[in-house]
């Protein structure tokens, strides 16, 4: 079931994510820093990011994937996946 979360900026966000297509894996959130913007929302540790601010994830490398999330300076918009 996907979901939308806006997290209002700047950041630093509070998340950290795992995988990408460099990995062959699907990009994750793995760790969430308590009291952040993240732990604040309804994001949890091992959700799917299925898009960041729009764009569809399952071409993204990790790296594409942090500087989407990076360059998001007011609100970061992700869709994630239980």
């Amino acid at each position: 079931m996907a979901y939308s979360v806006t997290l209002n900026g700047p950041g630093p966000w509070g998340f950290r994510l795992q995988g990408g297509k460099d990995f062959n894996m699907p990009l994750t959130i793995s760790r969430i820093t308590p009291g952040s913007k993240a732990a604040q929302s309804q994001i949890n540790q091992g959700d799917l990011v299925v898009a960041i601010d729009g764009v569809n994830t399952d071409s993204m490398t990790h790296l594409e994937a942090q500087n989407k999330i990076k360059s998001a300076s007011y609100n970061l918009s992700l869709t994630l996946q239980k």
